[in-house]
């Protein structure tokens, strides 16, 4: 079996990616093809739900229902959240909310270290602020 790297994936970098609209979108597009074949995608729960959502309430239900189909038959390595990982994400926004990190930040943050992950695609900018955490970000 081939050994490739493992990269989580926020929800900001599959929104762009499905919503050719936002004007991200090209960026992304552009990197996604760069790693398809080469890494692994991690996510967690969370950043499924932040997808669904987004693609419902922004691209409406039938759009939505086809976007989904697409997003999740991808490969993906996902972890679940349960209870006894609450104290886990709580020490992680206990230790970074002074960055910008949340609530939803930090359950990744706990899932990356779950499954010793260093690397992130994300736009968002608060986790440049995070030791020990590279940001991949194709935004220029």
């Amino acid at each position: 079996m081939e050994n490739k790297p493992i990269i989580f994936i926020d929800s900001n970098y599959w929104i762009y990616l499905l919503d050719a609209a936002t004007i991200e979108h090209i960026h992304i597009k552009n990197h996604f093809k760069k790693i398809f074949d080469t890494h692994k995608f991690a996510i967690n729960v969370v950043v499924l739900i932040e997808v669904m959502h987004y693609l419902v309430k922004r691209l409406g239900n039938q759009i939505a229902k086809d976007k989904w189909k697409l997003f999740t038959r991808i490969d993906f390595i996902c972890t679940d959240i349960i209870f006894e990982d609450l104290d886990n994400i709580f020490n992680e926004l206990i230790n970074y909310s002074h960055t910008g990190i949340g609530g939803r930040d930090a359950t990744i943050i706990s899932s990356m270290k779950a499954l010793n992950i260093t690397e992130i695609c994300t736009h968002d900018k608060s986790f440049q602020k995070i030791p020990n955490i590279k940001v991949i970000d194709p935004i220029p």
